[in-house]
């Protein structure tokens, strides 16, 4: 089985980018929605966010990601104990749901991983290529702005603890340039996915 890697950083447009691949009738495991089932009501990561952040971070029983976001982004130290929380048990469901596909008979899946650089998947041997959606950093601070109403500071801030889009490209062995208009951003997808299927 092919599992091709998928990333980016805040607000480039990696969730375009995986729609239009479901769309496609591609399997995509989606990291952002693994790390909300890890953290439902009763589990024990919820439970763990509580001991360690506070009862303020959870709101009648659901975690509050706002604030838990307000309190980690700009504190590397916070920031690191969440990931050390949250990491392994996000890459274990991960690796459940992959090794399920894999008994399914799928040929290729996507893995969307925001965090895949900083959080160290690309060491991992699952998979055969990443790719990264990338636009220029001010186009991203000015989309981050207006999708999430942020001030610039907020905004920056979450950039920064991120490593940065021009790293990620380097490090890339395909770029989606979502500089442009959606439109764009499809083609590039479409063009991908045509090379895919000759194999």
């Amino acid at each position: 089985m092919k599992i091709i890697g998928l990333t980016g950083s805040i607000a480039t447009g990696k969730s375009s980018v995986t729609k239009q691949l479901a769309e496609a009738g591609y399997r995509v495991i989606d990291a952002d929605q693994v790390a909300r089932e890890v953290v439902e009501p009763g589990t024990f990561t919820l439970e763990k966010i509580k001991d360690t952040f506070g009862n303020g971070v959870v709101k009648n029983g659901v975690l509050d990601r706002a604030k838990l976001g307000q309190l980690v982004f700009g504190n590397p130290t916070l920031l690191k104990q969440l990931t050390a929380i949250t990491s392994p048990i996000i890459y274990s469901t991960i690796e459940d749901k992959l090794n399920f596909f894999k008994m399914k008979g799928e040929k290729i899946v996507f893995v969307a991983i925001p965090l895949l650089y900083e959080q160290g998947y690309d060491k991992s041997d699952w998979l055969s290529e990443v790719i990264v959606v990338a636009t220029d950093p001010r186009i991203e601070l000015d989309r981050l702005m207006a999708r999430d109403h942020l001030d610039e500071y907020a905004a920056q801030s979450r950039i920064k603890s991120q490593i940065s889009i021009e790293k990620k490209v380097e490090l890339a062995d395909r770029v989606f340039d979502n500089n442009g208009s959606k439109e764009d951003l499809a083609k590039q997808v479409r063009a991908y996915l045509d090379e895919l299927k000759k194999g």
